[in-house]
């Protein structure tokens, strides 16, 4: 049988499958990196809360805000440096910034010390999403993205989850106690762990340097590579506002719901069920890294499946669907069944809360040009953050503080805040699926990209 012209075309344009998967699975051990540093200290809210004599409500801060909003202050400057530099650099940069601050995070003594360090781990994160979704898209063409884009953000529950085994291990091996270190003095061992799990990325940073940087591509044509002044940014986004505004929202009210998980999870099997820490972290570390490479993985596929059908929608499609079964998940987690249950809950919960994250910017791939790639990415990643990261946490504490009045009630508060955004955001993708065809339809039909004219 012969090859078909768009074939063809792929093998011409695009960088050869081998190359193509190295550089993914490199830039897979980078989102793993950068995941393992952010959540590795929701597992050890407990003695943090102890030893600085921290409120829930500051502990969110920590583990929300003080993250997803610088990440959001610094996702647009970065992206635009990522569409009109080397990527693979900047990738590389950001990842020694993030893992730095992490490890001082291990040396913070108080609140602002501590809220200082997530500051950094957030404004070095902000290159690792524009970067790998940027470069992905010049490594493969849009009918094998789905499933290299589901690698990459499996990275997600591999660096999640190991964070949360291994420091459950570790925490368990060094005991709740004082370690003298040297050049440091004593430090409790959860800032230990935090020290070590941050220095890896010392590590991963050089990797990122041996990736080589594709050519840039654009609706199956060569792109240059450059910045389109903020106001061609700005005007295709007030053209295609119903889109990008439907996307953008839909996703993130998703994602808040994630957010909300990885703050609380550990600790809401601890409170309710009277789980020791090394027991949560292991349960919900190994419930996110077998289940969340699968869970990116099958959104993938579907999502594919659905592409080569025609469905230019089929990425919202599919993460309507995982809207709807997060949502369920939610209202059983509030009604605290059996302790077996509320596994098989939180099972259902985080494998189809996944689903979202490498379909959102997937589906940003398909609608905007190269040069804006990276920049939309970051108002995407920097919306979700600043609301999800930043308020999702914040909003799960205020309702266990101040409306329940019993840290025991940590799952309904989980469960109502889960399930509202998670209904909510089925609604909001379902109103955008019309607007998002059209979009889709024009970039492809018409490659905008090549027909803007640069400032």
């Amino acid at each position: 049988m012969r090859a078909s012209s768009a074939d063809v075309s792929e093998k011409l344009l695009y960088p050869s499958p081998k190359v193509a998967w190295v550089a993914c699975a490199v830039l897979f051990l980078g989102c793993a990196l950068a995941f393992m540093d952010r959540a590795i200290i929701s597992l050890f809210v407990i003695p943090i809360q102890r030893d600085l004599h921290l409120s829930d409500t500051q502990i969110s801060l920590l583990v929300g805000f003080a993250f997803g909003a610088f990440n959001a202050l610094f996702g647009l400057p970065v992206a635009r440096w990522i569409d009109g530099g080397r990527r693979r650099t900047i990738a590389a940069i950001g990842i020694a910034v993030w893992s730095v601050a992490a490890a001082c995070c291990g040396l913070a003594g108080n609140f602002w010390q501590l809220f200082l360090g997530r500051v950094g781990v957030g404004a070095g994160e902000a290159s690792v999403t524009p970067a790998g979704v940027s470069l992905l898209a010049d490594f493969f063409p849009p009918s094998r993205r789905g499933v290299a884009m589901g690698v990459f953000y499996a990275g997600i529950f591999v660096g999640g989850g190991c964070a949360l085994i291994l420091g459950g291990l570790l925490w368990h091996r060094l005991g709740d106690r004082q370690i003298l270190l040297p050049l440091v003095g004593p430090l409790q061992s959860w800032q230990v762990v935090l020290i070590l799990v941050g220095a890896l990325g010392l590590l991963v940073a050089p990797l990122t340097m041996m990736i080589r940087e594709p050519e840039r591509l654009d609706g199956g044509r060569r792109a240059r590579a450059g910045n389109f002044p903020l106001a061609t940014v700005v005007q295709y986004y007030k053209t295609h506002a119903r889109t990008l505004i439907g996307h953008n929202v839909g996703f993130c009210l998703q994602n808040f719901a994630l957010h909300a998980g990885a703050a609380w999870l550990p600790t809401l099997l601890v409170r309710t069920d009277g789980w020791s820490i090394a027991r949560a972290g292991a349960t919900v570390g190994v419930m996110t890294l077998v289940l969340g490479p699968i869970s990116t993985a099958t959104a993938g596929i579907l999502a594919d499946a659905l592409a080569r059908r025609g469905r230019t929608d089929g990425k919202l499609l599919v993460s309507i669907g995982a809207a709807g079964m997060c949502a369920l998940a939610s209202a059983m987690i509030a009604l605290n069944p059996a302790p077996g249950l509320i596994v098989v809950a939180l099972g259902v919960f985080m494998f189809f809360g996944n689903f979202t994250l490498p379909l959102a910017p997937g589906a940003l791939q398909e609608i905007m040009p190269n040069a804006m790639r990276g920049q939309a990415t970051a108002i995407y990643v920097g919306v979700t953050n600043l609301v999800g990261g930043g308020l999702a946490a914040t909003a799960v504490a205020l309702l266990t503080d101040f409306v329940f009045h019993d840290k025991a009630k940590l799952h309904v508060s989980f469960g109502l805040v889960g399930g509202i955004v998670c209904i909510l955001a089925a609604l909001t993708l379902t109103s955008t699926l019309r607007a998002f065809r059209s979009t889709a339809r024009e970039h492809q039909t018409t490659k905008h990209n090549t027909e803007v004219s640069r400032a």
